[in-house]
């Protein structure tokens, strides 16, 4: 606990120098040094005709059209810009905002006086935006990140939050929904700092409500620098939407119907924000259904040869809403208080009809039934306050959540064999119920034009209790079976403190944090009465290093290391063993302990924003689901730690404008992923591959044609087979652009399958399941507006990963 100490003392110090500061800060002209050598920063302030600050706006630095930089103004209209400028050199800088002309003029520095205060001038038509299409490269390299600019790329027009990301280099979107980069290593996600707490499914669902027009920018952070929590091999995804700023009210109302194969899916939302004086408020709601049906064959053969074959016919009925309300209030210039309340809840009926052939010894034919119910629902509620403490960027932020999650779920099961000694009916009752509270400070001190300093503290408190009720049909009732129920109710208290400097050596930026994390674990198994407590105490150092080479064609290279934990779930703590069938288990793992990787990168931006990188990473005691094979033919699955995991390979990707109309980008990946459990080795390379194309054609539209090519991959004891699709979309604007119309085909040639086969002590499990992944879509969205610009307050949260261990 000494570091959180350690920390909370930097803390009050830094607040006690903090007075001692304010007569030391320069004025925006002052500020921009001129010494050749060194990297300097722009700063002033962005502002209205009338004088009024306009906040969050884009701004970029360029020379002889080259983009060097950029950077974005805060809530207070104050921007800083930092490059090494050199003396008598001409330079042009840009100003951009949602519903403002863009503001561009040239400088020669080290005359800077245009750079103190710069003034938009307000669009007469409010819904028109700014595009940068021809200037903003795809991909920038920064200290501990890479941002993919989707605004102004191929990317911007006709895509949801998902395909975003599906088709942003460097990211993986599996057909579940999952989200992967650098190969297999999972990521959390955040919009707008807050982080995304939820399942990878739900995730998903949400991500799909997003517009790509709404979005300004990806952040991918595959090694987290200290101020982030260290949970997670993979990083973090931080998407970064464009912001409404306007008095009165700003909204959006959108819809999407899609035809998937013989069932339909629609949704229907909006999203609305308003301002009153110093109080802004926003609210946004979505609603939809879907309606699909799946195909699944299963094989298994066994070590004394019987074989097990079975064909399932799916039939889902799903119906999600969504809604959430936030309100920020001004205290003054500097100071804010906010606040969040999100709900979400969902209705999942799954109905699987299976036909059922085991050959050997014991030769049979059977039926079974099987009736899938889950009703998750998710509440968080988010306090916040921010003190911005001079126009350097230094300020203190205090985050607190609550977060409650509730499921229930119900799975009947029926079958009925040529055998009827092997005939079954069971069901089983699994709710569960977490509570979460947290609350972190973090300050930031930005000491002078090249060094700033971070810290923070954080804390977080965890309830689960789950429960699993199984009962068979015996008699014309319904009777427990003690063997397989259970209660469980796990408590987790984590202690977090951390610290970092980001330091500027002229042509070389340099990053390094440290942080300390302490959990402490207490389990308690009620139906038993067994009980476990675990205490581990780590520290997480990083390292982040960019070496800029040729500014004019922005070229840099880059090198980062950095360790991450990632604790198991809550769900795979919990003893049970959950009897999905009569031939599939699942076994929960109360011995699971949690993974610590390291990770190194190197890479380079060169010639026109083309980028590569290697990496290499290793796990211990990685967490990974098994499956193995147990008496009476069945397979169980269980979470596990195996002894290491290695991963390593390089990424490519190039950019390229062809023709002024026609756009592409390329992105190739080759990666080396690596198992041991005890004797048990399993390896496979894996090549990915993605080309997107973006034909403009006047008086039709934008045309976007993409292919996806994953060759096989493994995930644990399980080997996946290749992947490939192909789809196409077409968007036309429509009102002076406020009305956008788009028509998309997914997997054209409806190649996109799921095919995997799992080896473990002389069994073979081959899997197949083919979702409708070719589909129609058509979306519709309008964007209105009235009154002045104002600045849509975002409301950060400060529980990371343990919703996403929270798995509804």
């Amino acid at each position: 606990m000494k570091p959180i100490l350690i920390v909370s003392l930097l803390l009050f110090a830094n607040l006690a120098l903090h007075g001692q500061e304010r007569s030391k800060v320069k004025t925006s002209s002052q500020a921009a040094g001129s010494d050749p050598g060194k990297g300097t920063r722009l700063r002033g302030r962005t502002v209205d005709s009338a004088g009024k600050h306009v906040p969050f706006v884009s701004l970029a630095l360029f020379r002889d059209d080259i983009l060097l930089t950029g950077s974005m103004s805060d809530e207070a209209g104050v921007y800083q810009l930092a490059y090494p400028f050199a003396v008598n050199q001409k330079y042009r800088l840009t100003a951009s905002s949602l519903g403002y002309r863009p503001l561009s003029f040239v400088f020669t520095y080290p005359d800077t006086t245009l750079t103190g205060s710069l003034t938009l001038t307000e669009e007469q038509n409010m819904l028109k935006t700014v595009s940068v299409r021809s200037q903003r490269p795809l991909i920038e390299r920064r200290t501990d990140r890479y941002v993919v600019n989707v605004e102004g790329s191929l990317l911007e027009s006709g895509n949801n939050g998902l395909e975003v990301l599906q088709k942003s280099p460097g990211v993986w979107v599996g057909s579940d929904g999952s989200i992967k980069i650098k190969g297999n290593q999972s990521v959390a996600v955040m919009i707008n700092d807050v982080v995304q707490r939820m399942s990878e499914s739900d995730l998903a669902e949400y991500l799909r409500t997003l517009k790509s027009e709404d979005i300004s920018r990806i952040e991918i952070i595959s090694s987290p620098p200290s101020e982030f929590e260290a949970a997670g091999s993979g990083g973090i995804i931080h998407i970064v939407l464009k912001k409404s700023r306007k008095d009165g009210m700003v909204g959006t109302l959108f819809g999407q119907y899609r035809q998937q194969e013989e069932r339909p899916a629609y949704t229907a939302g909006s999203a609305l924000n308003y301002k009153i004086k110093n109080l802004y408020l926003s609210g946004t709601i979505s609603a939809g259904k879907d309606e699909s049906d799946y195909v699944a064959i299963t094989g298994i053969e066994y070590p004394d040869k019987d074989q097990y074959s079975s064909l399932t016919r799916r039939y889902n009925n799903n119906g999600r809403l969504m809604y959430r309300a936030g309100a920020s209030y001004d205290l003054g210039a500097r100071q804010s208080l906010g606040a969040q309340f999100m709900h979400n809840a969902s209705r999942l009926d799954q109905y699987f009809d299976t036909d059922i052939v085991l050959r050997g010894a014991e030769a049979m034919t059977g039926i079974a039934r099987s009736e899938w119910f889950r009703r998750p629902s998710f509440n968080s509620l988010t306090l916040n306050y921010s003190l911005q403490m001079d126009s350097l960027g230094s300020g203190l932020k205090i985050i607190g959540d609550y977060l409650n999650s509730t499921k229930t779920e119900l799975n009947n099961f029926q079958s009925s064999y040529s055998l009827s000694q092997r005939n079954s009916h069971f069901r089983n009752n699994t709710p569960n119920v977490t509570d979460l509270y947290s609350i972190q400070s973090d300050l930031t001190q930005v000491l002078n034009k090249t060094t700033s300093l971070k810290a923070g503290i954080k804390i977080v408190g965890t309830k689960r209790d789950n429960e699993v009720i199984n009962e068979n049909y015996a008699e014309g009732k319904w009777q427990l079976n003690d063997r397989l129920s259970n209660q469980f109710v796990y408590k987790e208290l984590l202690s977090m403190a951390y610290t970092s400097m980001e330091k500027r050596l002229g042509k070389l930026d340099v990053k390094v944090g440290l942080r300390a994390e302490f959990t402490k674990m207490d389990g308690n198994t009620v139906t038993t009465g067994e009980q476990f407590d675990r205490n581990y105490f780590s520290v997480f150092p990083s390292v982040f290093v960019v070496r800029r080479l040729n500014e004019r064609k922005a070229s840099s290279v880059y090198m980062s290391y950095s360790k991450r934990i990632q604790r198991p779930s809550f769900a795979d703590l919990n003893p049970y063993r959950l009897q999905f069938d009569d031939y599939l288990t699942q076994l929960g793992n109360p011995d699971l302990m949690p993974e610590y990787t390291h990770k190194l990168e190197l890479g380079s931006v060169f010639w026109k924003s083309f980028s590569a990188d290697v990496y290499y990473s290793s796990t211990s005691d990685k967490i990974a689901q098994l499956a193995r094979p147990m008496q009476d033919k069945v397979i169980e699955y269980q979470t596990m730690n195996f002894n290491s995991s290695k991963e390593y390979g390089l990424s490519l990707n190039a950019p390229v404008s062809l023709v002024r109309w026609w756009k592409t980008n390329t992105s190739i990946a080759l990666y080396n992923l690596r198992y041991a459990l005890n004797e048990y080795n399993i390896r496979q390379t894996t090549f990915y591959a993605r080309t997107q194309h973006e034909f403009s054609i006047k008086n039709l539209g934008d045309v976007d044609l993409s292919v996806d090519y994953r060759s096989p991959y493994v995930n644990a004891n399980t080997y996946v087979a290749y992947q490939f699709a192909t789809d196409a979309g077409i968007s036309r604007r429509f009102l002076d652009r406020s009305m956008l119309l788009r028509f998309n085909v997914a997997d054209i040639l409806n190649t996109a399958r799921e095919k995997n086969y799992t080896l473990y002590e002389g069994t073979r499990i081959d899997f197949y399941q083919k979702r409708p992944t070719r589909t129609f879509s058509i979306s519709l969205s309008y964007n209105f507006s009235s009154g002045k610009k104002f600045s849509n307050k975002q409301i950060e949260q400060s529980v990371n990963e343990e919703k996403n261990r929270i798995g509804n």
